[in-house]
């Protein structure tokens, strides 16, 4: 269920296509959440999927995306990362690996806590996307599909 979930974000995350929503659509309870985890964010869009609300905003000029569950619980929060963030072990292993794709994004994903980097891959028509911990283990990330 955990793989299910992080992908539906991944992909909101890195094929970021969805139609902003109104704020008035976005329920209260996940409104109150965000307003006391979020106090200083700005430029806010929402999107509103049937398993979560997003929302889009910046920090300190930093552009975040926030995930929340219908209770109003936050479920996780992503940001833009530089490859070159990563540990040095894992790029290392990445330019072992995959001498042959491009690095097309890098993502950083906290879920509770839990925070991991997703690399996102393409070499032609062919894409890959890895999960990199925090200690540099690199693997393939199968959440969504093959």
């Amino acid at each position: 269920m955990k793989k299910i979930i992080i992908a539906a974000f991944l992909a909101a995350s890195i094929i970021s296509s969805a139609f902003a929503a109104d704020a008035s659509k976005v329920s209260l309870k996940v409104m109150d959440s965000f307003k006391k985890q979020f106090r200083n964010a700005a430029q806010v869009e929402w999107t509103i999927k049937e398993q979560f609300t997003k929302a889009d905003f910046t920090v300190n000029g930093i552009a975040v995306e926030a995930f929340f569950d219908k209770e109003g619980e936050l479920i996780g929060t992503s940001r833009h990362a530089e490859f070159n963030q990563l540990p040095l072990s894992a790029i290392e292993k990445i330019h072992q690996d995959y001498a042959n794709y491009q690095v097309s994004s890098t993502i950083e994903f906290d879920q509770k806590g839990d925070r991991n980097f997703y690399v996102s891959l393409e070499k032609g028509n062919k894409k890959q996307i890895l999960v990199v911990s925090l200690y540099g283990e690199v693997s393939k990330f199968e959440g969504l599909g093959k």
